[in-house]
């Protein structure tokens, strides 16, 4: 996986997300989840690991949201 700077990585994420979960959750639920994961993850995990760990995390709670409806 490639490691972009900030919000890149985080576009890049949330859009490879958002095709996951086209028709399941809104583009907007795939963002704010994203978002949150790289928050909590940022200074917690070595910078590159940030982007396979945000993709796991936060398509890891979409599931989970997916599940719930």
């Amino acid at each position: 996986m490639q490691v972009l700077p900030g919000a890149g990585r985080r576009d890049a994420v949330a859009r490879r997300l958002a095709a996951e979960f086209d028709g399941v959750l809104p583009c907007v639920i795939v963002e704010a989840e994203v978002a949150a994961a790289e928050a909590e993850l940022r200074g917690q995990v070595p910078p590159g690991s940030l982007d396979e760990l945000l993709h796991h995390l936060a398509g890891y709670r979409l599931r989970q949201r997916a599940g719930a409806h």
